[in-house]
C-alpha cells in the first residue's frame, strides 16, 4: 500500500514503560528518561492501570491493523482516563492509516489542548496536510515539530517533504542535517543511497546502503536496493545473490523478479533468466491492478467496495499484510459483513496470527451460531494449537449446522482415529 509517514514509534516506547509501570509498581521517570515537566508524562505518572490495560491492548489491535477493535479499546480508556493525550494520539493513528484525515486532524488538536509539546503530533498532521494538498502547511507544521522535539526523524520528514516538491538541494540538506543529529537514522541513510544512485555516483551510495543494511539486516526493501545497485554496478553474481533472497521472500515483488531476470541472462543463465522475466510480466498487470484500486480507496475511503477489491487483489497478489490492513478497513464501514470478516479470519491463520484468527472467528458465531464455515474454521486453528477438545466441540458444532458437508465429520472420524 502507498506509504503514510506517521510518527508512533514513541507511543509504543510509552505504553512499554507504562506497561512496566503496571506490573511493577515502579516510578515511570525512572523508565521514561523525560524531565517529568509534559503534560502527557505527568498523565502517564498516575494513570489508573486500567486505563494503561486498555491503552495497551489498543496498541496491539492497531499494530494487528485491527482498527475497529483498536478504536473500541481507546474509548475504554476513557472511563479510567477522560482526557489522556496518549489515547487520542493513538486514534489519529487509526484515522490516519483509514485515510480519514478529517478525524486524524481534530484529534491530533485534541491531543495538542492537553499537550501543545505532545511529540509526533505536529509532524503527523504535516503529513495530512500533505496528503489533502495543502503543502505549504505541511512545512511549517514539520518545522513546528522540529522546534518543539528536534530529531532526525523530523529532519529526515523535511526532507521527504522536498524530495516530493521537487527541490533536491533542500532535501539533501535536509538529509545531512538528520545524520549530523543521528548518524544512525537508517532510513535517511538510505535515502542518501537513493539519491547518490539516481546521481551516478554507485560507489557512495553502495557506501550508505551497507550501512543501512548493517543498521537493519531484516528490512526487504533495503535489500533489494542493494540487488538492483550491484546489478547496475555489474557485480552480477552477488546481485543475483542479493535479489534471490527479496524474491524469495517476496515472490510478488515486480522489480526484484524483473532484476533477477535480468542478472541471470547477463549471467549466461538466459533460459532461468526468462523464467523470472515472464513471472515479472505477469506481476506487472497485478502491479498496475493494484495501484488503481489504490488511488481508488486512497480518493473515496468511505467506499466498502473499493476497500473489498484492494483487500482481494493484496490476496491473490500473496500480500496478506497489506490485504489484512484493506480488510479491517472495510470492516470498519461495515461490521456486519460476515464472508468479509470470514476471509480476514482466513488470513490471520495463514500469517500465523491464531489469537487474531480466533477473535473473528468467535466474533462470527457469537453473531451468527449456525454459521458452519466459522466453526469449521474456529476447529482447526484450536487442532493447529494442540487444543483438541475444543477442536472437536467446534467441529461437531460445524456437522451439526451442516451435515451434508463431510469436511467437518472426516475431522472427527481422524480425532478418533488419534485418540484410539
Amino acid at each position: 500500500m502507498k506509504q503514510h509517514l506517521i510518527s508512533r514509534k514513541h507511543l509504543t516506547f510509552f505504553l512499554f514503560i507504562m506497561s512496566g509501570f503496571l506490573l511493577s509498581g515502579c516510578n515511570l521517570e525512572d523508565f521514561s528518561g523525560d524531565n517529568g515537566e509534559s503534560i502527557a508524562s505527568a498523565q502517564r505518572q498516575t494513570a489508573s492501570p486500567k486505563a494503561v490495560n486498555f491503552l495497551i491492548r489498543a496498541q496491539n489491535a492497531f499494530n494487528k491493523k485491527a482498527f475497529k477493535q483498536a478504536l473500541i479499546l481507546a474509548d475504554s480508556t476513557d472511563k479510567y482516563a477522560p482526557e489522556l493525550a496518549d489515547a487520542y494520539f493513538l486514534r489519529g493513528l487509526v484515522f490516519t492509516e483509514m485515510r480519514r484525515y478529517q478525524e486524524a486532524e481534530t484529534v491530533y488538536q485534541h491531543v495538542l489542548s492537553i499537550d501543545p509539546a505532545y511529540e509526533g503530533v505536529y509532524m503527523n498532521l504535516g503529513n495530512t496536510a500533505f496528503r489533502q494538498g495543502d503543502q505549504e502547511r505541511a512545512l511549517q507544521l514539520y518545522e513546528k515539530e522540529f522546534k518543539i522535539n528536534p530529531s532526525a526523524e523530523v529532519l529526515h520528514q523535511i526532507g521527504w517533504y522536498y524530495g516530493k516538491i521537487s527541490k533536491p538541494d533542500s532535501a539533501l540538506s535536509a538529509y545531512q542535517r538528520a545524520l549530523t543529529m543521528d548518524s544512525t537514522h537508517t532510513k535517511t541513510l538510505m535515502r542518501l543511497a537513493e539519491i547518490y544512485k539516481e546521481d551516478g555516483e554507485l560507489e557512495r551510495s553502495l557506501e550508505y546502503t551497507r550501512k543501512g543494511i548493517e543498521l537493519a539486516p531484516t528490512n526487504i526493501n533495503y535489500r533489494y536496493f542493494l540487488g538492483s545497485l550491484l546489478l547496475l554496478k555489474g557485480e552480477i553474481p552477488e546481485a543475483i545473490n542479493t535479489l534471490g533472497r527479496v524474491v524469495y521472500d517476496r515472490p510478488w515483488h515486480y522489480w526484484a523478479n524483473y532484476n533477477l531476470g535480468q542478472a541471470l541472462i547477463r549471467n549466461g543463465e538466459a533460459e532461468k533468466g526468462q523464467v523470472y522475466l515472464t513471472r515479472a510480466e505477469k506481476l506487472q498487470e497485478e502491479l498496475k491492478n493494484i495501484q488503481d484500486w489504490e488511488n481508488l480507496a486512497e480518493n473515496n475511503p468511505d467506499q466498502l467496495g473499493l476497500w473489498v477489491n484492494l483487500g482481494e487483489a493484496y490476496r491473490r497478489a500473496g500480500r496478506n499484510q497489506e490485504a489484512i490492513e484493506a480488510f479491517n478497513i472495510a470492516l470498519e464501514i461495515e461490521p456486519r459483513f460476515i464472508a468479509l470478516q470470514n476471509n480476514l479470519a482466513n488470513l490471520y491463520l495463514i500469517e500465523k496470527d491464531t489469537s487474531a484468527a480466533v477473535f473473528h472467528y468467535e466474533s462470527i458465531i457469537k453473531r451468527f451460531p449456525a454459521f458452519s464455515t466459522g466453526w469449521l474454521n474456529l476447529g482447526v486453528v484450536y487442532a493447529s494449537s494442540g487444543k483438541i477438545d475444543d477442536a472437536r466441540r467446534a467441529w461437531q458444532k460445524a456437522h451439526m449446522y451442516a451435515p451434508e458437508d463431510t469436511t467437518a465429520a472426516s475431522y472427527l472420524k481422524i480425532l478418533d482415529q488419534q485418540s484410539k
